[in-house]
């Protein structure tokens, strides 16, 4: 028993579980109180932005006016689970601040609740991090520990208020919003939810251990005495010549390793009585696998364009090629190629191609050149007489201009307001000739056209009844297509190819690929649905070239649809939201996508007039929200939720 490899496992399993067990609770430990923190800190940022926003219009030299919302102050930090909220009035010169309205919820201290009364005066309290709010800074967060609580604290400045003199609104900041969160609360649910993951990961753990233990005993370590005896009794005699495994030990594995050493023999003889069909067969799908592995990425973004590649291969090894690359002046390079043939000797011309195609573009030739010198290394040793046609251009992102050349093959066309062919330069295909000149030409592109590029694959695809897809269908399809993406188009097109074909065997490598010029007004995001990524979606409307007074409006709305899809569409996983942001001469309209479970944000949307400040929780958020949108809808398609809103860009927006 001492001998069995069943022991030899547990007790290795044991120390493993035993060390990753220490480091997940330290790493949960971390974690969850940097969770904690940050959630704390995401919502007194939150609710001390909406106060902000909400008291824009209420005057900081007339008391009364405030006493009007503490009863809304109170419900805000019980609704959100901050301690302390209040609105002060600072003075800079003599760093007085002036209470103006104070709200608090659970775990707020009586001293607090008694002294910060309206109009109670704190003489030279004034914090420089409030100093630097009271100078435009928003949303400071401090940690601090005073005579009332331990606290985190958000400052944040409200900008606009109404002059006591006139009636207009002045855009000067004269008061601002405090919002507090205790830190005991914090560490209460740290505890909470810290506890709840150390019983879990303990209950678990015993449970694994157990459970691995009946599970090697019964399927690993008794099968293994069974197989070991039995393959003595299958396999023949050793050969002398092969050099046999050492085996140690008296366990299992020791006897595993004795019944191998016979069983290499004849797998050793078995290997070398392959035929030859087999063994060509074995290279060829080798090749095919290098073949691919040359090829870049079917995918790729950047500001200026997006490209969209896809390559199904034939049962045999082809020679169809795609290539891109950005160049270091930042223009797009774009090629595709199709060897004539089929084969290992193809196979190898197309390798020799792209690498020529890739060094001819590094070295910032034209398509005209860079087709001359391709031709001219290819035709310079060719024995087997391999031709290739290909195509090749560069697309300059800064004047529109696609510059492009053709050696023999398939025409491409331009997606833009109709579908355009580019049949004006065709030279003979590489490789033939070393002296061939080509000639290249110019078409300006604007955003949001797309280069269809494709190898004769394509319009040669066969159905069981040996007709040809054809360049007609092929053009119906780009037709119907022409404002598609270019992930969309080359997903249409292959759909259409497959439903041609209806499962006839491939004959033909077929190859697409689309480059797409991308608009500047647009700006997209792909994200996690965490509360963390919240400064990502604020940067992306920021990078958007909103007006300056209008930045803080399209904020609030965006981190309040953000922040409610993070809470309330994933409930038992983690998923992902799309956020799409464009910019019109009239709007900005915001787009978000995800594939959660429904919610619709536009539903029951509060009336502030009926809104009951005592018992109400919530919806505050989502109200002013959707109120300064100039439009919304929202629709659940393709089991996704999808949310559209426009705020209106207004003629006097400075």
């Amino acid at each position: 028993m001492r001998h069995s490899v069943l022991w030899k496992i547990i007790i290795a399993l044991l120390v493993v579980i035993t060390l990753a067990e220490v480091v997940l609770l330290f790493v949960l430990y971390k974690n969850t109180y940097e969770h904690e923190v940050n959630e704390a800190t995401e919502k007194i940022k939150y609710v001390a932005s909406t106060t902000a926003h909400a008291l824009e219009g209420f005057d900081p030299d007339k008391l009364e006016d405030y006493k009007l919302v503490e009863d809304y102050l109170n419900d805000l930090c019980k609704g959100s689970g901050v301690t302390y909220l209040y609105v002060i009035k600072p003075d800079v010169q003599t760093r007085d601040e002036m209470y103006l309205v104070k709200g608090y919820g659970k775990n707020a201290s009586e001293e607090y609740i008694n002294n910060r009364y309206t109009g109670y005066v704190a003489k030279g309290k004034l914090r420089d991090e409030q100093i630097k709010a009271m100078n435009g800074e928003e949303l400071i967060v401090i940690h601090d520990k005073n005579q009332y609580d331990d606290t985190l604290i958000c400052y944040t400045p409200i900008k606009k208020y109404w002059s006591t003199q006139k009636s207009d609104i002045v855009d000067e900041i004269k008061s601002l919003v405090c919002a507090e969160v205790s830190v005991t609360s914090v560490m209460e649910s740290f505890n909470r939810h810290y506890l709840r993951f150390v019983i879990v990961i303990l209950s678990v753990t015993v449970f694994n251990i157990i459970a691995i233990g009946v599970i090697l005993f019964f399927k690993i370590s008794r099968p293994l005495g069974i197989i070991s005896a039995r393959m003595r009794g299958f396999v023949s005699d050793k050969s002398k010549a092969f050099e046999k495994l050492p085996v140690k030990g008296k366990d299992e594995i020791a006897g595993m390793s004795d019944a191998f050493n016979t069983m290499a023999q004849d797998i050793d003889r078995y290997i070398s009585e392959l035929s030859d069909y087999n063994r060509h067969k074995a290279e060829l799908n080798i090749a095919r696998k290098i073949q691919m592995g040359l090829l870049g990425e079917q995918s790729f973004h950047n500001e200026n364009v997006s490209i969209e590649a896809s390559i199904t291969t034939a049962k045999v090894v082809g020679g169809d090629l795609y290539d891109y690359r950005i160049l270091e002046n930042g223009n797009v390079f774009v090629a595709i190629a199709d060897v004539s043939g089929k084969g290992i000797t193809s196979a190898l011309f197309m390798s020799r191609a792209l690498a020529l195609l890739r060094q001819f573009s590094k070295l910032g030739y034209s398509p005209a050149k860079i087709l001359f010198e391709y031709n001219r290394n290819l035709a310079e040793y060719n024995p087997n007489m391999i031709f290739i046609t290909t195509f090749v251009a560069v697309f300059d992102p800064k004047t529109g201009e696609l510059t492009y050349s053709n050696a023999g093959h398939n025409y491409p066309y331009i997606l833009s307001d109709k579908l355009i062919i580019l049949d004006k330069e065709n030279g003979i295909a590489a490789g033939a000739f070393e002296d061939t000149q080509y000639h290249e030409s110019v078409i300006r592109l604007k955003q949001g056209d797309k280069l269809f590029l494709f190898t004769d694959g394509v319009t040669e695809a066969q159905n069981n009844s040996e007709e040809l897809f054809g360049e007609d269908r092929l053009e119906k399809i780009l037709r119907d297509n022409l404002y598609s993406d270019a992930e969309d188009i080359v997903k249409r097109t292959i759909e259409g190819i497959n439903k041609f074909t209806d499962g006839a065997v491939q004959s033909d490598d077929i190859t697409l690929m689309v480059l797409q010029v991308n608009p500047d007004n647009v700006k997209k995001l792909h994200l996690e649905a965490k509360v963390d990524n919240l400064q990502i979606v604020n940067q992306m409307i920021c990078e958007l070239d909103v007006p300056q007074g209008m930045q803080f409006q399209v904020n609030v709305i965006a981190e309040e649809v953000f922040v409610n899809i993070c809470s309330y569409v994933y409930p038992d996983s983690t998923g992902y939201v799309d956020i799409e942001a464009e910019k019109t001469d009239k709007t900005v309209i915001l787009t978000f996508t995800d594939s959660g479970i429904p919610f619709d944000q536009t539903e029951n949307i509060i009336d502030i007039n009926e809104y009951d400040m005592d018992n109400a929780i919530g919806g505050l958020g989502r109200h002013i929200s959707f109120t300064l949108a100039s439009d919304y809808s929202y629709e659940r398609a393709d089991d996704k939720n999808v949310l559209k809103i426009k705020i209106a860009i207004e003629d006097d927006t400075p």
